[in-house]
């Protein structure tokens, strides 16, 4: 399949498709509907659509920082019906090239979520850097691109 990264046209198709996969992924409603429009207004969030073969099938929320090309993957999803096939990093290449200039990306993840921290540790290239949080741990890491 063809993955193509494109400019989300319609913002609450994307939140509906967000919420569903980290429902799927995890079982809760990690964000609140009423809050990503605000969220994603305040961060300035480049949200993208990920398409394979011209059908939605993910999508990212990026906060691009063009000063200092430091940029952060806010959240990232593949929808259920299309995990297990290599999308999502085809989907994280294709990140990479449409922003060429970023001197280092950072995300972070669960600590507990093995299959997150296998995707961005061991597929994308991400080291681990942070540990935070109270009560739900998450890893802080980062990519340095050359």
């Amino acid at each position: 399949m063809t993955v193509e990264l494109v400019p989300t046209l319609d913002e609450e198709n994307f939140i509906d498709n967000l919420q569903e996969a980290f429902r799927q992924a995890d079982g809760t409603d990690k964000f609140r509907r009423e809050d990503l429009p605000k969220i994603f207004k305040r961060s300035n969030a480049t949200l993208l659509d990920i398409l394979a073969d011209k059908e939605i099938v993910g999508g990212a929320v990026l906060i691009i920082n063009v000063e200092t090309q430091r940029n952060k993957l806010s959240l990232f999803f593949v929808k259920e019906d299309f995990r297990n096939q290599g999308l999502g990093f085809a989907a994280w290449q294709a990140i990479e090239k449409f922003f060429p200039d970023t001197k280092v990306w950072y995300t972070s993840t669960s600590w507990l979520d093995r299959r997150n921290l296998h995707f961005y540790l061991n597929k994308c290239g991400f080291v681990a850097f942070s540990i935070y949080g109270k009560e739900d741990f998450y890893l802080a890491m980062e990519k340095v691109m050359r």
